[in-house]
């Protein structure tokens, strides 16, 4: 009954919330959990690709707080002001803990804090993917081996009453009671039996002559377990002519007892806030007739905005199936403003863990790189060997630059996972359409490497249709002696990316068939190139913890985007010209108390138009066990451009949360700004204030 309650609640969620709330992006995505030795690996995957800058502390903590910053976001996600928080219960791997993930006063950057409630040492690094970044909890699969073995005597004594029946039952040829004995054994908390019971149910199906669930099985043992038992498995795998992977074992039985819980989980929370703000200028300016003074006061924002992140997941011992609706959308209160609706996911997945085929159907983000990005449709992964795989995805684009009838997307890939030893990659082809005309036809490959040292992302995509190369990117981290982080970004790409389609902004037409009528392909082609501007950018860091509380980090970057003509209603945009910036951070952890970080940054702009500097500081303070956390912060920025103009700009602000429950929490900012700009004929001061308050319910 508690199952069907739950079920009707979460369904009953969806439907609500997708009918009742416009949707909108969301960074964070898929939040995976592994084990690798005696460590537990926390996948924090986005929906975008992200450069891991740097974390701090990196001693033992209940507070953790990684720097990232976005790559080629969309302008939905680098205006995103709130905060998106995911609770990961605990489980036999893992401690109950939270990520949350907030803008900062920077557009591109972001910080992603982990709590906890007790300390853990941790430590981050770069993904196999430019999308995920990895957070290790280190020690946490030892410590979940030494708190399991306090297992009560009653576990024990049933243990030891379910092997001796299993091993009757064995001897006697009767593996179906075998196999249900030894799936009751497995389901109990790890204990003296539950080693021999993983080998002993893929004899059992061995015998029973189902050789796909006894591979299933004996696959699993090695991934938890080494020695002997290790070496009578491969042979068993091996006289069924299937050479087993050489992967590491966990070194312990924990993730066993995950893997056999069967039947259907859900996660998922709901929140909406109230977003609000005023502000009110004042001008002088000098006229031949005197000073005229002009004073304007408005409404700039009110508006609800509700993010929404529901998910279920049905497993069994031959599948796993996945539902998924995530976003976020604003509702305007103003009458001069406009909802914003996007939905970022919603589909249902499904994988069989014996050959590792997957199908995927709904609203959905391109499987690894390329860029697709989110589309409506169907994926399909096929491994046709170890380590090998094919992925397939058609359907529609969501949300593209320009609306064109009758769009179409096709992709294929094919992916390795050990091209040579850390070495993975995939190559892929992509296909887009509209009425049949061609829209974007281009070829990519991407390379991954990776090990305990750092990792290397390269991606190369090349249109065929405009024959240029759309967008090259290389990133890269590189973990070195005493802590010190180093991370490299070499980008350059079409923005936006290039498609047939964007000839439509600056020629009116309402579809490219229409357009082919008056004009050639090569003037459509022409047109196109026209919307689309060059931006190159290289971001290099390095960062060192300097004491046990404190780290620095050092930042350079430069970019470049090149001009854009005047296209249909948008204006016309220069070049930027090249364009430097050098920052420099002190981060500060656990200076008063078990649960803050101050971070002090300084920070240097110049473009061939302005000169800009910044001084900043924030706090993030934890109370009563992380229950309420405050995060107060100033900054300061004097900017001086070449006509002898200048601006001075101060923004306080505080923002804050309290766990009312477990299941829920209330949250707020307010910023307030006075800048002046004083230039040669005018002085113009604006006092400005911005504010949000809401609440997030853990529905399940």
């Amino acid at each position: 009954m508690q199952s069907r309650n739950a079920i009707r609640r979460w369904l009953g969620a969806m439907a609500f919330i997708a009918l009742a709330q416009p949707l909108g992006a969301q960074t964070l995505n898929e939040v995976e959990i592994t084990v690798q030795g005696d460590d537990v690996v926390v996948h924090v995957g986005f929906s975008g690709s992200v450069r891991l800058i740097q974390q701090s502390p990196t001693t033992p903590t209940q507070f953790v707080q990684l720097q990232v910053e976005l790559l080629g976001a969309d302008e939905v996600t680098l205006n995103q002001r709130i905060a998106d928080s995911r609770r990961v219960p605990a489980g036999v791997l893992t401690p109950e803990f939270t990520l949350v993930f907030s803008p900062t006063q920077n557009r591109t950057s972001r910080q992603l804090t982990l709590q906890f409630l007790r300390d853990f040492l941790v430590r981050s690094r770069q993904g196999r993917s430019p999308n995920v970044i990895d957070i290790v909890l280190a020690g946490a699969a030892q410590h979940a081996v030494s708190t399991a073995t306090t297992a009560s005597a009653e576990v024990e004594t049933s243990a030891s009453t379910l092997m001796a029946a299993a091993r009757d039952a064995v001897s006697k040829g009767y593996t179906d009671v075998a196999i249900s004995k030894l799936n009751q054994l497995l389901l109990l908390p790890p204990n003296s039996a539950t080693q021999d019971a993983q080998e002993m149910i893929g004899l059992a199906w061995e015998r029973s002559g189902d050789l796909g669930r006894a591979r299933l099985e004996y696959e699993l043992y090695l991934k938890m377990f080494a020695g002997e038992g290790a070496q009578r498995v491969r042979q068993r795998l091996a006289s069924m002519g299937i050479v087993p992977t050489n992967r590491e074992p966990t070194s312990n039985a924990i993730a066993a007892e995950t893997a056999k819980q069967p039947g259907i989980k859900y996660n998922g929370n709901i929140a909406q806030y109230y977003f609000g703000g005023k502000s009110r200028s004042e001008s002088l300016v000098n006229l031949d007739g005197g000073i005229d003074q002009s004073t304007l006061s408005k409404t700039t924002e009110s508006a609800l905005v509700t993010n929404i992140d529901l998910g279920a997941r049905y497993t069994t011992d031959e599948s796993d199936t996945r539902a998924v609706l995530r976003g976020t959308g604003s509702r305007n209160l103003t009458s001069t403003s406009n909802n914003t609706s996007i939905l970022n996911a919603a589909y249902v997945d499904y994988r069989v863990k014996s050959n590792g085929l997957a199908v995927r159907l709904g609203r959905q983000s391109a499987i690894n790189g390329g860029l697709l990005g989110m589309f409506d449709g169907v994926s399909l992964t096929y491994p046709f060997r170890d380590g090998y795989r094919v992925n397939v995805m058609g359907g529609v684009p969501a949300n593209p630059l320009v609306a064109a009838p009758a769009e179409r997307l096709f992709a294929a890939m094919i992916e390795a996972d050990s091209i040579m030893e850390n070495l993975s990659g995939d190559m892929y082809i992509i296909n887009q359409t509209t009425e049949g005309i061609t829209n974007r036809r281009a070829i990519g490959t991407e390379a991954r490497y990776s090990n305990e040292h750092g990792s290397l992302y390269a991606l190369l995509d090349y249109d065929q249709l405009f024959r240029a190369v759309n967008a090259f990117t290389v990133q890269g981290s590189l973990q070195a002696a005493g802590q010190t982080t180093f991370t490299l970004l070499l980008d350059t790409r079409k923005a936006p990316s290039l498609q047939m389609t964007n000839a439509l902004i600056s020629t009116g037409a309402g579809s490219l068939s229409n357009l082919l009528q008056t004009q050639t392909l090569d003037d459509v082609v022409t047109a196109a190139r026209a919307t689309t501007a060059q931006a190159r950018q290289v971001l290099f860091s390095a960062s060192r913890p300097i004491s046990e509380k404190w780290q620095a980090t050092g930042d350079i970057r430069f970019s470049d985007i090149g001009e854009l003509p005047a296209v249909g209603n948008f204006e016309a945009t220069p070049a930027t010209g090249a364009q430097y910036g050098f920052s420099m951070q002190l981060t500060g952890s656990n200076i008063y108390s078990k649960r803050d970080i101050n971070n002090f940054n300084l920070s240097f702009l110049s473009t061939p138009f302005f000169h800009g500097v910044q001084l900043a500081y924030n706090n993030l303070t934890g109370f009563a066990e992380n229950k309420f956390t405050l995060e107060p912060s100033i900054r300061l920025y004097a900017q001086r451009d070449t006509a002898g103009t200048s601006m001075l700009r101060v923004t306080p602000g505080l923002r804050g949360s309290y766990n009312v429950s477990k299941q829920t929490s209330v949250m707020g900012e307010v910023l307030i700004e006075h800048s002046t700009n004083q230039g040669v004929t005018n002085y113009d001061t604006t006092n400005s204030i911005f504010f949000y308050f809401g609440v997030r319910h853990e529905l399940f």
